[in-house]
């Protein structure tokens, strides 16, 4: 287990119905990734991630894509 799975392993899961087919390690890996990178809104981190699909997959499992400004 990463150190990142280990700082958020506690953290309960709030969200319900659709946005919870995405990982949530994973939506906040590129929240936190976007935001060190200067995003400052759901969008911009949507954005983010659909601009750098192919390193994250490279990492991250992303089973039903990226997620989108909805879901962050």
């Amino acid at each position: 287990m990463s150190w990142f799975d280990k700082a958020f392993e506690s953290l309960p899961d709030p969200r319900t119905g659709n946005v919870k087919r995405h990982d949530l390690l994973e939506v906040l890996t590129i929240a936190l990734t976007a935001t060190v990178c200067g995003a400052a809104s759901c969008s911009d981190f949507a954005d983010f991630a659909v601009d750098r699909a192919d390193l994250f997959r490279k990492f991250l499992r992303l089973e039903n894509g990226v997620p989108s400004h909805d879901t962050f």
